[in-house]
């Protein structure tokens, strides 16, 4: 099975099938670089390593994957379910949140969501995937140890994806948005730490349902 679609199953068995395959929905660099022009001058700041694009028509959502060609070459010569490194967690971060995304977009579509343009529809993608991506890391962690993961590989899996790289985006409205997407799921992370493993299945999906707003609310509730 290959990475992309182990981690787009892992997925939908933590929140619900989606319709889609999306190792049928990655394109190459020309593709991508045609719906950047179509996007607008609001894609030119976004990370260059991997980009989603989503466009609705009717009743149908469309996605489009784009990875570069250093994370595929990174994650191909430097597995990921074999060890996790230095040298491939950034790549494989980048892979996953691609993925989460396309999961999580294609799940509220599904849920009657059509606005899919705004900066809040944003936010929510965002805050989404940065927790998914933790939990497929941990995943990932516990499958190469043996089912226990250290406390120090824990702490260095959070500062490999909770970094301050954020702050480096060209705009202020990109700084905002990923900051406030990476303060929510931090601290959706860290309540869900304390909730009973019997019940954290049905606090991830409830989550998940979430709008963005509903999301803020539900952190400060349990804060």
């Amino acid at each position: 099975m290959t990475l992309l679609r182990e981690i787009q199953l892992l997925l939908e068995r933590t929140y619900a099938p989606v319709p889609i395959n999306l190792e049928a929905c990655i394109i190459g660099e020309s593709r991508c670089a045609m719906l950047n022009r179509l996007a607008g001058d609001g894609t030119l700041h976004l990370a260059s390593g991997g980009r989603t694009f989503l466009r609705q028509s009717g009743d149908s959502l469309y996605v489009a994957i784009f990875y570069s060609r250093p994370v595929i070459e990174e994650l191909e010569t430097n597995d990921p379910r074999q060890a996790l490194n230095e040298r491939n967690i950034t790549a494989l971060i980048t892979f996953i949140e691609e993925i989460a995304h396309g999961v999580q977009a294609a799940l509220l579509f599904q849920e009657g969501e059509r606005i899919i343009d705004t900066e809040s529809y944003a936010r929510n993608l965002e805050t989404q995937a940065r927790v998914d991506t933790y939990l497929v890391l941990s995943k990932f962690a516990q499958m190469i140890c043996d089912g226990h993961i250290p406390r120090s590989v824990g702490s260095w899996l959070r500062r490999q994806l909770f970094d301050g790289s954020y702050r480096r985006f060209a705009t202020s409205q990109l700084r905002s948005r990923y900051g406030a997407a990476q303060g929510c799921a931090i601290a959706f992370l860290r309540y869900l730490r304390r909730v009973p493993l019997s019940l954290r299945h049905g606090v991830l999906r409830e989550f998940r349902g979430l709008s963005w707003p509903e999301k803020l609310e539900f952190v400060q509730l349990h804060s």
